[in-house]
Protein backbone atom coordinates (compact mmCIF):
# COMPACT_ATOMS: atom_id res chain seq x y z
CA UNK A 1 0.00 0.00 0.00
CA UNK A 2 2.89 2.48 0.89
CA UNK A 3 4.39 1.96 -2.76
CA UNK A 4 0.94 2.80 -3.92
CA UNK A 5 0.69 6.20 -2.06
CA UNK A 6 4.30 6.59 -2.73
CA UNK A 7 3.36 6.87 -6.60
CA UNK A 8 0.02 8.96 -5.74
CA UNK A 9 2.69 11.60 -4.22
CA UNK A 10 4.91 12.01 -6.88
CA UNK A 11 1.64 12.19 -9.68
CA UNK A 12 0.78 15.47 -10.57
CA UNK A 13 -2.84 14.64 -11.86
CA UNK A 14 -3.65 17.18 -15.05
CA UNK A 15 -6.19 16.68 -17.18
CA UNK A 16 -6.84 17.21 -20.99
CA UNK A 17 -8.34 20.65 -20.15
CA UNK A 18 -5.65 21.89 -17.58
CA UNK A 19 -3.02 21.02 -20.46
CA UNK A 20 -4.46 21.57 -23.91
CA UNK A 21 -7.60 24.14 -22.38
CA UNK A 22 -6.74 26.27 -25.82
CA UNK A 23 -7.35 23.41 -27.62
CA UNK A 24 -10.21 21.35 -25.84
CA UNK A 25 -12.85 22.43 -28.54
CA UNK A 26 -10.91 21.37 -31.23
CA UNK A 27 -10.33 17.88 -29.40
CA UNK A 28 -14.14 17.58 -29.05
CA UNK A 29 -14.83 18.26 -32.88
CA UNK A 30 -12.38 15.87 -33.26
CA UNK A 31 -14.42 13.28 -31.47
CA UNK A 32 -17.63 13.98 -32.87
CA UNK A 33 -15.98 13.87 -36.44
CA UNK A 34 -15.27 10.34 -36.30
CA UNK A 35 -19.25 9.59 -35.71
CA UNK A 36 -20.61 9.80 -38.94
CA UNK A 37 -17.13 6.67 -39.85
CA UNK A 38 -17.97 4.97 -37.26
CA UNK A 39 -21.56 5.07 -36.70
CA UNK A 40 -24.08 3.92 -38.89
CA UNK A 41 -27.15 5.01 -37.13
CA UNK A 42 -25.71 8.58 -37.20
CA UNK A 43 -24.43 8.84 -40.18
CA UNK A 44 -28.15 7.41 -41.48
CA UNK A 45 -29.97 10.08 -39.47
CA UNK A 46 -27.45 12.78 -40.92
CA UNK A 47 -28.61 11.53 -44.53
CA UNK A 48 -32.29 11.58 -43.95
CA UNK A 49 -31.55 15.09 -42.50
CA UNK A 50 -30.26 15.65 -46.12
CA UNK A 51 -33.04 14.00 -47.60
CA UNK A 52 -35.36 16.70 -45.95
CA UNK A 53 -33.62 19.50 -46.38
CA UNK A 54 -33.42 18.57 -50.85
CA UNK A 55 -37.15 17.75 -50.69
CA UNK A 56 -38.80 20.53 -48.40
CA UNK A 57 -35.84 23.18 -49.08
CA UNK A 58 -37.95 25.83 -47.03
CA UNK A 59 -37.39 23.64 -44.37
CA UNK A 60 -33.86 24.46 -44.51
CA UNK A 61 -34.37 28.20 -45.25
CA UNK A 62 -36.22 28.45 -41.48
CA UNK A 63 -33.35 27.10 -39.57
CA UNK A 64 -30.73 28.73 -41.68
CA UNK A 65 -31.89 32.24 -41.48
CA UNK A 66 -33.75 34.89 -39.24
CA UNK A 67 -36.03 36.16 -41.56
CA UNK A 68 -40.30 34.48 -40.87
CA UNK A 69 -40.22 31.46 -43.40
CA UNK A 70 -44.30 30.91 -44.22
CA UNK A 71 -44.08 26.90 -44.79
CA UNK A 72 -46.75 24.44 -45.71
CA UNK A 73 -48.41 22.46 -42.81
CA UNK A 74 -46.19 19.39 -44.98
CA UNK A 75 -43.19 21.70 -44.03
CA UNK A 76 -43.96 22.09 -40.70
CA UNK A 77 -44.03 18.57 -40.16
CA UNK A 78 -41.01 18.42 -41.62
CA UNK A 79 -39.50 20.88 -39.37
CA UNK A 80 -40.65 19.13 -36.29
CA UNK A 81 -38.83 15.46 -37.72
CA UNK A 82 -35.91 17.74 -38.80
CA UNK A 83 -35.21 19.19 -35.43
CA UNK A 84 -35.89 15.37 -33.37
CA UNK A 85 -33.27 14.01 -35.98
CA UNK A 86 -30.67 17.05 -34.59
CA UNK A 87 -31.21 16.39 -31.10
CA UNK A 88 -31.29 12.71 -31.53
CA UNK A 89 -27.73 13.53 -33.58
CA UNK A 90 -26.73 15.84 -30.55
CA UNK A 91 -27.70 13.16 -27.89
CA UNK A 92 -25.07 10.87 -29.81
CA UNK A 93 -22.47 13.43 -29.75
CA UNK A 94 -22.68 14.16 -25.87
CA UNK A 95 -23.08 10.51 -25.45
CA UNK A 96 -19.60 9.68 -28.03
CA UNK A 97 -17.60 12.39 -25.82
CA UNK A 98 -19.05 11.05 -22.75
CA UNK A 99 -17.28 7.67 -23.13
CA UNK A 100 -14.46 9.26 -25.00
CA UNK A 101 -14.01 11.13 -21.39
CA UNK A 102 -14.46 7.83 -19.72
CA UNK A 103 -11.60 6.58 -21.99
CA UNK A 104 -9.33 8.79 -21.38
CA UNK A 105 -10.35 8.55 -17.61
CA UNK A 106 -8.90 4.75 -17.32
CA UNK A 107 -5.84 6.14 -18.93
CA UNK A 108 -4.93 8.66 -16.43
CA UNK A 109 -5.27 6.05 -14.22
CA UNK A 110 -3.54 3.53 -15.79
CA UNK A 111 -0.94 6.30 -15.92
CA UNK A 112 -0.96 7.47 -11.90
CA UNK A 113 -0.30 3.69 -11.27
CA UNK A 114 -4.10 2.78 -9.63
CA UNK A 115 -5.28 0.78 -12.33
Amino acid sequence: MSEVKGVLDNFRFETFVDVHSNIFAEYLSSVIAKLPKDNPEYRSIEERIEELYKEYPKVMEALDTEKPSDLSEQECKTLIEVLELRNRLSDMQQEAIYFRGCYDSVGYLKKAGIL
